[in-house]
């Protein structure tokens, strides 16, 4: 049976991990309609279908025409649109698709069929599309947090990769991501990551440097800076990523999209917010958070308004590093939905 609809997803890795619990409850809404299909930028359609909650999932090509020439062709009749931007209602609009759902912000209310009132507050991330579910009749379960279980084969692939760059896996391997494509307000700085790569190195650990291909040149410096660090994820394919971070035993990340993919495969991580609200996207218990509160935060910006960065550059290097080895000495919070945030400040 051919799905009758598709849902728009979001441009950002992490924003799409945690959508997965709203994904979830529209795949079960529509599964007597045939599932449903999700659109998403090509880099991230391959962890999408690697999932195995959709139907169908389309790689969005960078132009317009070809989006709305890739709806039409799948003969949609109802559009659930996550993201907020014109754009995303516009090509459904363009595809002639019947039934347009979607919250009516960026003056997109006459591309949809179906505005349906935003939350009035700003929750947890998770939330985001209560309001939409409902209006859908596709209630999500209260305790679902996002998960990803790669099948045995990607995360064999990943296995293979660590030990393609150079690897061994006889100790301990984490995977440090010290970029961010979201803007330089939420990087820690390459000599803070240089020096806990050079102290969990004198620890025994092995180290791989999680990037993309907008990241790839700090992750070189940064790589050349520690005499060579292997890098994954410069080739910009994001399930070979996560299979990579599931053979990791912990990764250390600002906040980002590799942060919630190993939040999603359960892998412990340490993460360092500034500018944003860990309280907002994190999943409670599943990262140990390190950050320094100050009266300017979360601002939310791309970079610092007041020009000082201290939400990250106050973060020391020894923070970081007792966090990371507590991941492996039990003094850190264990990755359980039930727990709560740990912060050190």
């Amino acid at each position: 049976m051919q799905c009758e609809t598709v849902v728009i997803g979001l441009n950002w890795v992490g924003d799409n991990v945690l959508a997965l619990p709203t994904f979830k409850a529209l795949q079960h809404r529509f599964r007597s309609e045939g599932g449903i299909a999700v659109a998403a930028p090509a880099n991230v359609a391959t962890l999408l279908e690697a999932t195995g909650v959709f139907k169908q999932v389309i790689a969005w090509k960078p132009s317009t025409w070809q989006r709305i020439a890739a709806l039409r062709a799948g003969g949609f009749r109802r559009a659930v649109i996550l993201p907020n931007s014109f754009k995303a209602a516009a090509v459904t609009f363009a595809a002639g698709i019947e039934e347009r759902w979607g919250y009516p912000t960026d003056m997109r209310r006459i591309a949809l069929t179906h505005p349906v009132s935003k939350p009035a507050k700003r929750g947890h991330q998770l939330d985001d599309y209560m309001p939409l579910l409902d209006a859908l009749n596709a209630p999500r379960a209260v305790d679902d947090i996002p998960t990803i279980k790669l099948p045995h084969s990607v995360r064999e692939r990943g296995r293979r990769r660590l030990l393609n760059v150079g690897l061994h896996l006889d100790r301990p391997v984490i995977g440090i991501h010290p970029g961010g494509l979201y803007g330089r307000a939420k990087h820690w700085g390459d000599e803070s990551y240089v020096d806990v790569i050079k102290r969990l190195r004198s620890e025994g650990f092995d180290i791989v440097l999680l990037t993309s291909p907008r990241e790839r040149e700090q992750a070189e410096r940064i790589a050349t800076t520690c005499n060579g660090v292997p890098m994954i994820g410069h080739d910009g394919d994001v399930l070979e990523l996560a299979a990579a971070i599931s053979q990791c035993a912990a990764v250390i990340t600002n906040d980002s999209g590799p942060l919630h993919v190993a939040t999603a495969l359960a892998v412990p991580s340490v993460s360092i917010f500034g500018p944003t609200d860990p309280e907002r996207t994190v999943i409670p218990g599943a990262t140990h958070v390190v950050r320094q509160k100050l009266a300017c935060q979360p601002c939310y910006q791309r970079e610092c308004p007041l020009g000082h960065h201290r939400c990250m550059a106050d973060v020391s290097v020894n923070q970081v590093f007792d966090a990371a080895l507590g991941l492996f000495d039990g003094a850190a919070v264990a990755v359980e939905p039930s727990a709560t945030v740990r912060h050190i400040d």
